[in-house]
């Protein structure tokens, strides 16, 4: 099993009427078999959270990325 971090972005105009790549919000799946999983799991996780039967009515776009855990110097 993998953890991964799932970001949810959106491009948002500034008053100059240029975009920004925001993201709306960050999701970690825990123990996810693959990236597959993960990224159906935060999808599904998202929808829940933003109250929204699709997750494109509030994002345009994610980004997955597999969690690596970090040693410390001592180990």
């Amino acid at each position: 099993m993998a953890a991964y971090r799932i970001c949810f972005f959106n491009d948002i105009p500034d008053s100059r009427g240029h975009d920004h790549h925001v993201c709306q919000r960050t999701i970690e799946i825990a123990d996810a078999t693959d990236e597959g999983q993960a990224i159906a799991n935060a999808i599904g996780r998202f929808e829940q959270l933003e109250n929204v039967s699709h997750w494109r009515l509030h994002a345009r776009t994610f980004e997955c990325a597999e969690i690596v855990p970090t040693r410390s110097i001592a180990d």
